[in-house]
């Protein structure tokens, strides 16, 4: 499950698109030319009491309208305030076609990754009982090893603040039609390296979460789906939630169908195979339950999940990546806003996009679920929008945003040393996954008035330099934030990213921004050698000219157009692993990749050494300049892409991605 996800996502731009949760880019929303100081907006006032008659008739103006603009189905909305449900409503669809209206006590929703809040729950009340400790190598709960980091063991701590450093994943993390295997199984067929230091900040894992939910699974002795209900949906009474896969029978017809746009259902029930990452299934009525017990401390009724003092942990225990950044929590992670201390939770599935925020100080918890992507986004990005238009409405901010404390060409300089191409802590450097590096790198670029425009979670926007390499939106909330290391700008993230991935600069041929212009040229060199050998052999036929080769340098002129095709042939075959890997179970997938594989190794690996080969028998003997030129070239274009192969994993047999 994502987070809101880029894992991890990605616009594919030559072979397709990863089809995780991808997160577009949408045009820039403010200004890239003599961009006021945040300073210059005004101060908000609170003129609305967070009451049950405004909130609703807030809700009603708000969210038929912005689902229709969205192209979304259906939502399910829930506000909690002092112990109790303030408003929970249905608005839209939870079956489109059918007109089914979405009823937040009994329609079912996928909150994706917020039910990582159930896991990191559980392991708290297993270190309560003394049966778990953060810090231990979590090699002494399990029956198989993960190996450590330069000497460093994985922690349950790492696992709950994302900085184990584990390479991303993507096989079977959505599927269709099957039960998942058990989670032991899946978590020992592959353990993904690890790429990373804790101390270099979060990297997202479904993978990490997973391990701990297993880990929960092996020391309470229950399956994890089990405990969970016992221990956290039946004090809570949360009696229509479940981690279970496929639904029970008795479930299932209250399940909200999935889509992209109202009109595109998606192709039913998602599987995730790793439950502990994301598979709970809720109404908007249960996780109101949940909310309200961790905004009381653990309480909810006269049932109490968590001693007050673990909830406290969990909700203030911060670990930051930057000093002035939203950082994690035991579990949650900060979303701080207009001075008040939020701390949540989003979660993505293909179709289901959620967000839990509680505002801890205000005793106020907000949970919103769209069952649709939407158009270009929208649905997806809606539940962002709710989350800052109620916190302005009913806890704006009592002072402005500080005046920037950057002079004008201080600006400038600050910008251009942090412009470039990056990478994000949370990515795959041992599969073919790695191509999200080349195909998408995140971009900074540095704009004429001194302000950057970035994309931190898919939306690029503007920033303004507010305090040395501290940047603020321009007419937004996010901040961005960098370290400078030696003159230098090595990585950056901001409010909305940083307890997600940290963005890393880009090294080599990537960080100069050449990798892609190169791939595409290399490709369009070796598709023109492709499309001209048919020609030539008709033109030839048509004028009955001799072809004019022999022997071996005729076998090699064939080979080497070939091995061209075959390129073209290896392109098409990524593209539809790319595109199944979202669609379907890695044993649909594997197929494929095995061709893409096997193909990729003929056309790159033997596409090269006959390039050599005919560079050397091109020379050997007298030939025209234009052959010679086209040698070379070829040379260059094949041996590039052999590169690129080797260094993205296109070659190889692993099976694991």
């Amino acid at each position: 499950m994502s987070w809101r996800v880029k894992g991890l996502a990605a616009a594919m731009a030559v072979v397709g698109a990863l089809g995780w949760t991808s997160l577009q880019a949408a045009p820039p929303t403010g200004p890239t030319i003599a961009a006021p100081s945040p300073a210059a907006a005004p101060v908000p006032t609170p003129t609305h009491a967070l009451e049950a008659t405004d909130l609703e008739a807030w809700l009603d103006g708000l969210m038929p309208t912005a689902l229709r603009s969205a192209e979304a189905p259906g939502a399910v909305v829930v506000v909690v305030k002092d112990g109790q449900v303030l408003l929970e409503k249905g608005y839209g669809f939870s079956d489109y076609a059918r007109q089914v209206p979405v009823d937040p006590r009994r329609t079912l929703f996928r909150p994706g990754s917020i039910s990582k809040l159930f896991t990191w729950t559980a392991v708290m009340q297993l270190v309560e009982e003394g049966k778990l400790n953060l810090d231990a190598d979590v090699n002494t709960y399990l029956d198989f090893k993960i190996p450590p980091y330069h000497g460093i063991p994985v922690t349950l701590r790492q696992l709950m603040t994302h900085r184990a450093g584990f390479s991303e994943t993507a096989r079977d993390l959505l599927v269709y039609g099957k039960a998942p295997p058990p989670l032991d199984v899946v978590l020992k067929r592959y353990v993904p390296p690890r790429i990373f230091a804790p101390d270099d900040g979060p990297g997202y894992s479904n993978y990490g979460a997973s391990v701990a939910g297993y880990i929960v699974q092996r020391v309470s002795g229950q399956p994890f789906e089990t405990y969970v209900a016992q221990h956290i949906f039946t004090p809570l009474g949360m009696n229509t939630s479940t981690f279970v896969q496929p639904l029970p029978a008795a479930m299932a017809p209250y399940m909200a169908k999935g889509y992209i746009t109202s009109d595109q259902p998606g192709p039913g029930f998602e599987i995730i195979d790793m439950p502990p990452a994301g598979s709970l299934s809720t109404t908007g009525d249960d996780i109101s339950h949940f909310m309200i017990a961790h905004l009381q401390l653990g309480r909810y009724g006269g049932a109490q999940i968590l001693q007050p003092q673990t909830a406290q942990a969990m909700h203030t225990t911060v670990t930051r990546a930057f000093p002035d950044l939203n950082g994690n929590l035991l579990g949650f992670y900060q979303q701080n806003v207009n001075g008040h201390r939020v701390i949540a939770h989003g979660g993505d599935t293909n179709f289901f996009h959620s967000d839990l925020d509680l505002f801890i100080d205000d005793n106020v918890g907000l949970f919103i679920s769209v069952n649709g992507r939407g158009k270009d986004g929208m649905g997806e990005f809606l539940r962002d929008r709710l989350f800052t238009a109620f916190a302005d409405r009913y806890f704006p901010a009592t002072a402005p945003p500080p005046a920037s404390t950057v002079d004008a060409a201080t600006a400038k300089v600050h910008a251009a040393m942090i412009a470039g191409d990056y990478i994000t802590t949370r990515r795959s450097d041992s599969t073919f996954v790695a191509l999200v590096q080349l195909l998408d790198p995140t971009v900074v670029t540095a704009n004429p008035d001194g302000s950057i425009s970035a994309a931190p979670l898919g939306q690029k926007q503007t920033f303004v330099e507010i305090a040395p390499f501290l940047w603020r939106q321009f007419d937004g909330k996010d901040r961005i934030q960098a370290t400078v290391v030696d003159g230098h700008v090595t990585r950056w993230s901001s409010d909305s990213a940083a307890p997600i991935f940290v963005f890393v600069r880009a090294g080599g041929l990537l960080g100069s921004g050449l990798a892609m212009p190169l791939t595409l040229a290399a490709m369009a060199f070796l598709a023109l050698t492709a499309a001209t050998w048919p020609g030539a052999a008709i033109a030839r036929w048509r004028y009955r000219q001799p072809f004019g080769l022999g022997g071996a340098r005729a076998w090699v002129y064939r080979l080497v157009r070939l091995a061209a095709v075959l390129s073209l042939v290896a392109v098409a075959l990524w593209a539809v692993v790319i595109q199944l890997v979202s669609a379907t179970t890695g044993a649909a997938v594997a197929g494929w990749l095995r061709a893409a594989q096997a193909v990729s190794f003929l056309a790159f690996a033997g596409g090269a050494a006959l390039a050599l080969a005919n560079l050397w028998l091109v020379f050997a003997k007298p030939a025209t300049l234009t052959a010679r030129l086209f040698a070379v070239l070829l040379l260059a274009a094949s041996g590039f892409m052999l590169w690129i192969a080797l260094q993205y994993h296109l070659i190889g047999l692993t099976g694991e991605y």
